[in-house]
């Protein structure tokens, strides 16, 4: 009882001092108020002043009309002001003082300020009725603000707002005494206390602790054998009393938690704060559950130590002793699970991410998308995937090899990451190919088209900022190819979205790549026709309905000298389908290598066929060589196979290249291209012209000709620039050493231009078209044997 009646005592002399100095600060407060006010009556007296003054000064109407409202406002702040310092106002909290000298100020009936302020307001308000034409500097009630008003009120104010000052003063003091008599109180009460409560209650505790000595000395034996025991099973154990509240750990939990006994006190509140956040509401539903059924609770959670690391544990909790319907004492064990967990997780994560990324693999992407259609037919909320490939990743990979283009797939798939919501799944197909799938876009179409897109191109320029890669911190620029489709309906599945999104990435590749394209219809119909084209194209290898035209090919002097060889695919039912619908499907997949053989082989046979015939002296066949069939690993070998079997003189041949074919893998092209002209084959490269074609190629590899494009020589006539184009690069192959190819070749004044800047060759409609070798080999008896050749050109082989 003692020892609460001290502690009452002190509670109430602490109240009663902070209310004391409580009412010390409002008191300051309110009367800084008050002479806050007080003194702002001279600085609106001269306000009142300055606007009348240009009231009368000026003659712009809305000039005097500005500086007319202005004195209305000023005369209306002076009056609150003066009504809030006589009479205070509780609103504002402005007291209500007075004394002696300041009931003089104000009424003195001579020079009291009550006077002085109404009669300047009196004048003021002369001021703020006038208009401009009666108001002007000589008027009496202008004089008297500018002059005799200001200097009247100054004193008076200034001596109104020192004796607020006096007031406030005075007020202050008599309650910081008050306060000091309080706090005097306050330690004698503290000395009395320690003297006869808090020395007695010491003494009584020390009584206490030492007859609980003996008992704590035998419970420690005990406890060292718990504590052991536990330390080999790696198990913890935990008790907490309902009624007391009180919670004990075995020294094993502490060693679990990561804390120790010194620095850690352990509380229900402590002990949840080492549970992982997201993982405190399982705890509270397990001991929901246990009080609800009394049967014993099994769980597993995360705990967070103090160094970072992050542990799961097992626990089982169980009821020690319940009275009635009221539980005593919620006891448990712990043990850390965490490597045995990491070890599942690894295994997990080994069928569900990707090794090199830790993006959501094919699997885990296919089940994610499933759920997100599953989600979108339920809320009716649109979804999307955005499907998109690395441009030109393989030329990185192959220049500076693939530890580089691992960085790089890393880096992407973090810069992927940034750019998505959480909710959003990002994954790696495989390759340089990655997923995203976007859940919750909204219930309109055109939103979630939007939202779509902004995440899209969000995507599309993290990708394009530069990339510092690998030891030698290489400076890499890539670009991506994104296709996107939105998924709504009850129709839609994995693996029909993965097809549209699919779709739309190579549409963006075919436009020019680095963009961003949605799924539609006419590009799957394009697509679907494209696939049929290349089953088509299987049977048609099969069937042999390809045939192999030659388009004769003729020196500057009108001789023929030579011939291109052109496929032409003749279904056997249907009309002749144009090489540009079915070359470029033939690149993509992969079919052109079998048909770019056959194409090689037959025009080795016409070779050897028209030994037969009467030709020119050095006749050659060119024969085009695509780019995926010159990376192919066994290009040479088949090249050297097909010529040993047919028994062709390789110096007939002549393969046509783009730069394309070349600039992929430099020094492997070097090699090869040297290779074929030890044997005796011509190089020549294609397309010069179109734009992919550079100085840098013709001057690194062993080229015998230039091939200038079609769309340089169409309208060479009229258009200057062409013109000069042409003359730099025939200018050019001949400083080289190089002969020059005009393909496309359509009119007369074409040819004198051409023969004119010194072209060595040309090949066009104006002289033949590609034509079948039955009917080769009758234009070339022909017409051969009518041309008036040259004698070196009349040798036969």
């Amino acid at each position: 009882m003692r020892y609460l009646f001290g502690l009452s005592a002190i509670a109430l002399l602490a109240t009663a001092s902070y209310i004391t100095m409580y009412t010390v600060v409002s008191k300051q407060r309110d009367f800084a108020k008050l002479i806050n006010l007080a003194s702002h009556q001279s600085g609106l007296t001269n306000r009142i002043a300055y606007f009348s003054s240009l009231m009368a000064s000026t003659s712009d109407q809305s000039e005097f009309d500005l500086a007319r409202s202005q004195v209305g406002r000023t005369i209306h702040k002076m009056k609150s002001a003066h009504d809030d310092l006589r009479n205070g106002n509780p609103h504002k909290k402005i007291p209500m003082v007075t004394n002696m000298n300041l009931m003089t100020i104000y009424d003195d009936p001579m020079v009291g300020l009550e006077m002085a302020l109404t009669r300047f307001l009196e004048h003021a308000q002369q001021i703020y009725d006038s208009d401009i034409q009666t108001l002007n500097i000589d008027s009496a009630a202008y004089i008297f603000l500018t002059t005799y008003g200001p200097h009247a009120l100054e004193p008076l104010l200034d001596a109104a707002v020192e004796e607020y000052e006096n007031i406030s003063h005075a007020a202050i003091l008599k309650i910081e005494k008050f306060e000091m008599i309080i706090w005097l109180t306050v330690m004698t009460a503290l000395l009395i206390e320690l003297m006869f409560i808090f020395r007695p209650f010491e003494l009584q505790m020390r009584k206490t602790l030492q007859s609980l000595e003996s008992s704590i000395n035998q419970l420690t034996k005990t406890q060292t054998r718990l504590l052991t025991a536990q330390k080999l099973a790696i198990v913890g154990d935990w008790e907490l009393n309902l009624k007391t509240g009180k919670l004990t750990w075995s020294d094993q939990v502490y060693d679990i938690c990561g804390v120790s006994q010194e620095n850690f006190v352990v509380t229900r509140k402590s002990s949840m704060e080492v549970v992982h956040p997201e993982d405190q509401a399982v705890i509270k539903q397990a001991f929901h559950t246990l009080r609800n059924s009394d049967e014993p609770v099994n769980m597993e959670y995360r705990i967070l130590r103090p160094d970072g690391q992050e542990r799961v544990v097992f626990q089982h909790i169980a009821i020690l002793n319940k009275t009635g319907n009221e539980v005593e004492t919620i006891v448990g064990t712990i043990q850390d699970i965490t490597e045995r967990k990491n070890s599942e997780n690894k295994i997990k994560r080994m069928a569900l991410y990707d090794s090199l990324t830790g993006l959501a693999n094919r699997r885990l992407i296919k089940d994610r998308l499933a759920h997100a259609i599953t989600t979108s037919r339920r809320t009716k909320n649109y979804g999307a995937i955005l499907m998109l490939d690395l441009d030109n990743f393989k030329s990185l990979n192959d220049t500076r090899g693939h530890n580089v283009g691992d960085a790089l797939l890393v880096e992407v798939a973090r810069r992927l990451l940034g750019c998505v919501r959480e909710t959003d799944t990002v994954g790696r197909l495989g390759g340089d190919e990655f997923v995203v799938v976007l859940e919750l876009l909204g219930s309109d179409e055109a939103t979630g088209a939007q939202k779509t897109m902004q995440i899209a191109e969000k995507i599309r320029l993290a990708l394009g900022q530069a990339y510092i890669l690998g030891r030698e911190e290489h400076t890499h620029h890539c670009s991506a190819s994104i296709g996107m489709t939105l998924f709504k309906d009850a129709d839609s599945n994995d693996s029909d979205v993965l097809k549209r999104a699919d779709v739309a990435m190579y549409e963006a590749k075919d436009l020019g790549r680095n963009r961003c394209c949605f799924y539609n219809e006419s590009r799957q119909a394009l697509v679907n026709s494209q696939t049929e084209m290349a089953h088509a194209l299987k049977r048609a290898i099969d069937n042999q309905e390809f045939s192999l035209y030659l388009q004769p090919q003729f020196l500057n002097n009108g001789s023929l000298c030579s011939a291109e060889a052109l496929i032409r695919w003749l279904p056997h039912e249907g009309g002749m389908i144009s090489p540009g619908s079915f070359i470029p499907i033939a690149e993509n997949t992969g079919l052109i290598i079998p048909i770019g053989e056959w194409v090689l082989e037959r025009a080795c046979q016409y070779l050897k066929e028209l030994d037969r015939y009467r030709r020119p002296f050095m006749f050659s066949i060119a024969v085009n060589i695509s780019a995926r069939q010159f990376m192919d690993d066994k290009f040479m070998d088949k090249v050297m196979a097909i010529i040993n079997r047919t028994g062709v003189d390789p110096g007939h041949l002549r393969f046509e290249l783009t730069e394309t074919c070349l600039v992929q893998d430099i020094d492997r092209a070097k090699v090869i291209l040297n290779q074929l002209c030890d044997i005796g084959l011509k190089i020549e490269l294609d397309d010069f012209g179109t734009g992919y074609s550079s100085l840098n190629s013709v001057n690194n590899f062993p080229l015998s000709a230039l091939k200038l494009d079609r769309s340089l020589i169409s309208g060479i006539e009229k258009k200057k620039s062409k013109k000069a184009i042409v003359k730099a690069a025939l200018a050019m192959a001949k400083a080289m050493g190089m002969s020059t190819i005009a393909e496309g070749v359509e009119t007369k004044g074409q040819i004198e231009f051409l023969i004119k800047e010194g072209c060595d060759m040309f090949q066009g409609f104006y002289y033949a078209r590609p034509m079948p070798f039955k009917e080769f080999t009758a234009y070339l008896s022909k017409n051969y044997l009518q041309a008036n050749l040259p004698a070196e050109n009349a040798k036969t082989r």
